[in-house]
């Protein structure tokens, strides 16, 4: 189960980061360009949403079934001292957690707000802010672009 969930989390990471980057870009031409807030950027806004919840579905489940996590918490104190147990039990859980709640925020505040270049506006920064927390987490890890396996090694 736990190389299912791994692949499934893999495979689908591109896909959103794909989907974030396409909500950027039209949030950010709509705000900069003061263009309506059409239907379109309401249904990739849902779209993006929808699989950044995906996501961490998929993510807690790996972490209640990977085999890095169970280490982590047999001990604590010496996953800690070790940086590969310590991102994928703590940092990397911490970061992602707090890239879902900015989606969330932006697509919900951009709801709530009354004209489409604040609807544009709110997206646009949000997301902006989770993409690059995302990116942050991410990159020096050397996880970004690696394969299902570097994530199950």
């Amino acid at each position: 189960m736990y190389s299912i969930l791994n692949t499934l989390h893999s495979y689908n990471r591109y896909l959103l980061l794909v989907a974030i980057l396409f909500l950027l870009y039209r949030s950010i031409t709509g705000w900069l360009g003061k263009k309506p807030y059409e239907k379109a950027d309401n249904a990739v806004g849902a779209a993006t949403l929808g699989l950044t919840h995906l996501q961490l579905l998929l993510g807690l489940l790996l972490y209640v079934t990977s085999p890095r996590t169970q280490a982590a918490f047999a001990d604590m104190g010496a996953a800690m001292k070790d940086s590969i147990l310590r991102y994928f039990a703590v940092e990397h859980m911490a970061a992602m957690l707090i890239a879902v709640v900015l989606i969330q925020m932006g697509r919900t505040l951009s709801k709530k707000a009354v004209d489409d270049n604040s609807k544009h506006r709110k997206v646009a920064i949000y997301t902006g802010v989770a993409l690059l927390i995302i990116l942050i987490s991410l990159a020096p890890k050397g996880l970004l672009f690696g394969t299902a396996a570097t994530m199950a090694g």
